[in-house]
């Protein structure tokens, strides 16, 4: 019979930010796999299940992610899909552009994380510059055609994702592909230039535009679906952990229905949560986990 799951909490007293909470999150986690997870996003119930079988079925793949249906309002009503290549070559090709992963999707190797210098602070652009590192680590990627995550999207993710503090970062981690010969210069010009104009020139309601357009647009390398789904059932699973983080402004209500998705509806569920409580947090926040530590008791 299966034990009960754990759920760690950590609190950290002071805010340390995306790279330092999922560090933190990272460290505490006891099994070799580990599942990235959103405090405001949902995780459809076979996701994990799938993930596993991939690294089941390919021994030698570090990452494994897969595509996200992004909404406002209600999954049941998403306004697109972000479509990321699948097959490993692909996804290094379509790294010189942007980035490969959806990270609210991705599972890990957690020791090719390490491997390639852990989790780093980069402003707006934590996992892009992990995954360049992975792959300058030769790991390798997969990401299957399924829809894994629900992810809440609006106007808030185009603001953030524009201005002059992200464009200079963008263009900081692009003149380290450039310096790391991960991109020539032409490569680098066109980069630079598309995100000046997404970034800094346009609106934040023409960036949204502009990103549910190419979000979008179907990849033209991109592997085709599978015609048959291993038909076998993968009775046995390696034991994983699920890292997340929670943070002050988050909403409580969509942070416990992010939580429910991962430890209550999952047709294969994780042996720990380890949940990072980034800063300050208020009481409904700290009510939400302690219904889930009484859920992961039993």
């Amino acid at each position: 019979m299966k034990s009960a799951m754990e759920l760690k909490v950590i609190f950290l007293p002071v805010n340390q930010g995306h790279g330092g909470a999922r560090r933190e999150a990272l460290r505490h986690c006891t099994h070799s796999i580990v599942a990235w997870m959103d405090a405001d996003d949902i995780s459809r119930k076979k996701r994990f299940e799938r993930q596993l079988s991939v690294f089941i079925l390919h021994k030698k793949v570090d990452v494994v992610g897969g595509q996200i249906s992004e909404f406002i309002t209600s999954p049941l009503k998403p306004i697109g899909i972000r479509r990321v290549p699948e097959k490993h070559r692909d996804i290094i090709r379509f790294m010189k552009k942007r980035c490969p992963m959806n990270q609210v999707s991705v599972m890990v190797k957690k020791e090719a994380v390490y491997r390639s210098g852990g989790y780093q602070d980069w402003y707006g652009e934590e996992d892009y510059y992990l995954w360049l590192r992975m792959a300058e680590h030769h790991c390798k990627f997969i990401n299957i055609p399924d829809i894994l995550v629900d992810v809440r999207v609006g106007d808030n993710m185009s603001e953030r994702r524009g201005g002059w503090r992200y464009f200079s970062s963008e263009m900081r981690l692009q003149a380290w592909m450039l310096k790391h010969e991960m991109i020539h210069l032409r490569q680098f010009i066109y980069n630079i230039a598309v995100r000046f104009v997404g970034e800094v020139i346009m609106p934040v309601r023409g960036r949204t535009w502009l990103y549910s357009v190419v979000r979008n647009k179907r990849l033209p390398f991109s592997a085709k679906r599978e015609k048959a789904r291993e038909k076998k059932r993968l009775e046995s699973y390696p034991p994983f952990s699920v890292a997340m983080c929670v943070y002050g402004k988050d909403n409580p209500e969509w942070f416990d229905r992010a939580l429910q998705s991962v430890i209550v509806d999952q047709t294969v569920k994780p042996n720990e949560v380890v949940l990072v409580v980034d800063g300050p947090v208020c009481d409904k926040i700290k009510s939400v986990i302690d219904k889930y530590k009484e859920i992961c008791s039993h």
